[in-house]
């Protein structure tokens, strides 16, 4: 997929201990054809004194997902919860309403997330937004164009009446 200049992002590291920890980041530039220059939103260098950026393959990005407001989640949903400046896949291990617990995939461990901090979980594939429970196709790339669009238009007709 072609991202451009200033796109919101998620970064997921291919490296060890980064599997299904997604970063947000601002895409900066392309750097060739198959990686990108991006600056992360939370993650900074190695002094603290600004944000950490670096290039990046293509695989390791993907669009911010879609996420419909308002989701209720049940026990053994898979999710991702923002815990240490990153959205991390897990599954919900009990509902304390309106929170959760989820038990990361990352290392094991239990975390309790504010409602407002867990996401549904999806998988981009091909340009697509993918449920992995369901294996439903959701979102296409054209198709949160053409919303994005619709939106854009429908704004001002509402804000008049």
């Amino acid at each position: 997929m072609a991202f451009k200049l200033n796109d919101l992002v998620e970064i997921c590291k291919k490296e060890e201990g980064f599997s299904g920890v997604y970063y947000t980041a601002i895409l900066l530039a392309a750097v060739g054809r198959k990686r990108y220059l991006v600056r992360y939103e939370n993650r900074f260098n190695e002094d603290g004194s600004r944000f950490l950026t670096e290039a990046v393959d293509s695989d390791e990005i993907r669009p911010s997902p879609p996420q419909p407001s308002g989701y209720n989640f049940a026990m053994a949903e898979r999710v991702e919860a923002f815990v240490d400046f990153a959205w991390r896949v897990g599954t919900v291990i009990r509902k304390v309403d309106p929170n959760y617990y989820v038990k990361l995939d990352c290392n094991g461990k239990e975390h309790h997330c504010p409602f407002f901090k867990v996401r549904r979980h999806l998988e981009w594939q091909n340009g697509t937004w993918l449920s992995p429970a369901t294996g439903l196709l959701l979102w296409s790339t054209g198709q949160l164009r053409a919303l994005a669009f619709h939106f854009q238009h429908w704004i001002p007709l509402f804000a008049s009446l």
